[in-house]
């Protein structure tokens, strides 16, 4: 790589395209085909380099969430308030790397050899493809903008809360403010980010998706439930009798179906003759424990060590400390305590009898609970525990060369194997 990188023997546009579904979605991504690859090596390198020089702090799901379920009951207690909730299309291939580095990267990068590198990279590349380890950072460098810019405009219409996960965003005033007036503010800012003129390059495509805008105001006719989701949430709003307004909490409906299909499958495969779980009692019962728990592990990279949080109850940790204040909305609670039951009459196979019988295979009662499964030495499963575990499902200590797998291989196999991933 260093050798390709000295001589300039390296093609950026040597990328493959792919269109990726997923949950019935279509993605277009591209990527190098080679992970080894000069280009894709170098393509890391220049993501390091970005990420070290603007600093980027990538947003963090989990605390974006828990400050919005903080703030919420504070702010439908206002005598007035706004909430917009908007995102962009197909936010990562609409963005011009180019535009990117000649309005903001060029200036900041003080290594010529670094700059240099860059400026091929992104000219030779054009957009932040979905699939490019750079795109992220990219997309970051300019939405920090974006984000900026829309602090500094609508703080002095009382806003309160802003928060944006990659392409999804929320916004909350203390103030009315009309939904048109929203957009057109929401436009201009969108237009001075991403499409300055004054930038001579290929420009961005970055719109909003009118499709997924949502309003809502304390002025809006809340005497029926009017809702908002942000991340996989969905929070209900309605006006009780004494005029206060209440809020119920859930799951939007396309992550609830999507939970769905991962329990059919599960169930699918233990009934497929072709799979691996075919008729595999015990299998099928470390999957649906491992899909109704958390799943904790950790990994090395390089000196450090990396915690990992997988699953459903981690995902949507937010409801643990409301389920027993009932107020959670009714098709949420009933995917939490009915879901597995549901799908295995759906598909006509006898429900297992640790469901009925057992506590920890039950997803309202386990995330009241915060139930894990913890793959941690020294703190969790032993060697001996892990082993043991793995066996119950077929996972040999042993590997194909004859020796003893280590801990995180382990691991790594078992979550795999109960449909987790790793």
């Amino acid at each position: 790589v260093k050798t390709d990188f000295e001589n300039s023997k390296y093609d950026f546009k040597n990328m493959i395209s792919m269109t990726l579904t997923q949950n019935e979605k279509k993605r277009f991504i591209k990527q190098y085909k080679d992970i080894f690859s000069s280009e894709n090596i170098l393509c890391q390198c220049i993501k390091q380099i970005l990420d070290r020089n603007f600093k980027i702090k990538y947003p963090n799901r989990n605390k974006i969430t828990h400050n919005l379920f903080n703030i919420l009951p504070a702010v439908v207690q206002m005598t007035d308030f706004t909430i917009v909730k908007f995102d962009f299309k197909d936010f990562f291939n609409s963005i011009s790397s180019i535009y990117v580095y000649k309005k903001y990267i060029c200036e900041n990068l003080l290594n010529r050899e670094e700059k240099d590198l860059v400026s091929k990279f992104v000219h030779m590349t054009k957009y932040t493809y979905a699939g490019l380890c750079t795109s992220n950072v990219i997309a970051e460098i300019i939405a920090y903008h974006f984000d900026k810019f829309l602090l500094r405009f609508f703080s002095e219409f009382g806003l309160i809360f802003y928060e944006r996960y990659i392409d999804d965003c929320i916004l909350i005033l203390n103030e009315h403010m009309d939904e048109e007036e929203i957009k057109q503010k929401l436009n201009t800012i969108r237009l001075k980010v991403f499409h300055d003129d004054g930038i001579c390059s290929i420009k961005c495509r970055t719109r909003f998706n009118n499709k997924k805008f949502q309003y809502i105001s304390h002025r809006s006719d809340l005497a029926k439930k009017r809702s908002f989701d942000f991340l996989g949430y969905e929070f209900w709003l309605k006006i009780g009798s004494k005029k206060k307004i209440s809020i119920e909490y859930g799951i939007t409906k396309s992550k609830i179906e999507k939970y769905r299909k991962k329990i059919r499958k599960i169930i699918s495969s233990y009934k497929d003759k072709k799979s691996i779980g075919y008729k595999d009692f015990e299998l099928l019962r470390h999957r649906i424990k491992a899909f109704s728990s958390r799943e904790v592990y950790v990994t090395k990279r390089f000196h450090f060590t990396i915690w990992h949080e997988k699953g459903f109850i981690s995902t949507y940790r937010e409801l643990r400390y409301l389920l027993e204040q009932k107020r959670i909305e009714k098709n949420t609670s009933d995917f939490l305590k009915y879901a597995f039951f549901k799908e295995f009459k759906a598909a006509k196979v006898k429900i297992p009898y640790y469901l009925t019988k057992e506590k920890g295979y039950n997803l309202f009662e386990n995330m009241k609970l915060n139930k894990t499964i913890l793959l941690v030495k020294g703190i969790g499963y032993d060697r001996r525990g892990l082993v043991k575990l793995c066996k119950q499902i077929g996972i040999s200590e042993i590997d194909a060369k004859g020796k003893k797998q280590d801990y995180d291989s382990l691991v790594k196999d078992y979550l795999f194997k109960v449909c987790v991933g790793y």
